[in-house]
């Protein structure tokens, strides 16, 4: 196979990219389908609230998040899942002809005791990254980390026990699937042909943590945290060369964030 590569890439890797592999053509096409499926998706949903009645409830807290109750947070998370899964099918429907390579040549393969090993040391350096960082930041600067929005909509659903359960199954498994599929297998992908690991795991990471703030779920040095975390995922994904184990890191840390949220608290913030 012809090696078309830019950078060095490293022999943890499946192979050096062939010839054509992230084109910027094709992948100018996939970035143009996202933001179709967003924009389609944005319009139905406004359509369906205006009809539904639902649209001064989504507009009440659209500039504040925290104050957003369990009924619009799981109307709106059914909406992003839907959107995602979209996106997520456009993204592996595409991806082969992008990269020149099968989806379990770029990640999607068996899962072994090594992929695991990877998975729970990156599910490790990010609980050590965003919550014992953010406490000892918070414990240095009280003002500096703010209540994420997520800790005060779990709040008013407690005593909800399908709430807090579709909340949990969210977080923990549908988030993490769609998150790793779009800034680790697209994202890092795309950027590592051209610009090598490093600069693939920044862009991945800065992208991964300025989305959650700019949807206002998160203050500036928090989503600084999520942003280094999210380059651990890139380096969990990079070594174990499989992306069931990126997704995994991302889950069991939201698994460890919701529990607390439901058991401690205090300790999540909240």
């Amino acid at each position: 196979m012809e090696n078309d590569s830019t950078s060095t890439i490293s022999p943890h890797w499946p192979t050096r990219w062939p010839k054509g592999s992230f084109s910027p053509g094709w992948v100018i096409l996939l970035l143009c389908v996202i933001a179709g499926l967003l924009f389609v998706s944005l319009v139905v949903f406004g359509m369906w609230a205006a009809v539904s009645g639902e649209y001064r409830a989504f507009a009440t807290t659209a500039n504040n998040p925290a104050a957003m109750s369990p009924h619009v947070f799981v109307l709106l998370s059914l909406f992003q899942v839907g959107a995602e899964a979209l996106i997520v099918a456009a993204i592996l429907a595409l991806l082969p002809h992008i990269s020149r390579f099968s989806l379990r040549d770029i990640g999607f393969r068996a899962i072994n005791g090594s992929v695991l090993g990877y998975a729970v040391l990156g599910a490790v350096a990010m609980i050590l990254i965003a919550d014992v960082g953010g406490s000892i930041i918070q414990h240095i600067d009280p003002n500096s980390v703010k209540p994420q929005a997520v800790e005060k909509i779990f709040e008013h659903m407690r005593n909800h026990p399908g709430d807090e359960l579709f909340f949990a199954v969210f977080a923990i498994v549908l988030q993490p699937i769609a998150e790793e599929t779009i800034f680790r297998v697209f994202v890092f992908n795309a950027v590592l042909r051209y610009a090598g690991v490093r600069i693939a795991a920044l862009v991945s990471g800065v992208a991964f943590g300025a989305t959650h703030w700019a949807l206002g779920g998160t203050d500036a040095v928090s989503a600084g945290l999520l942003a280094v975390s999210g380059m651990v995922l890139c380096w969990v994904y990079y070594r174990s060369r499989n992306a069931y184990a990126s997704m995994i890191s991302h889950g069991l840390f939201n698994a460890l964030s919701t529990a607390l949220l439901y058991f401690a608290p205090k300790l999540a913030g909240g």
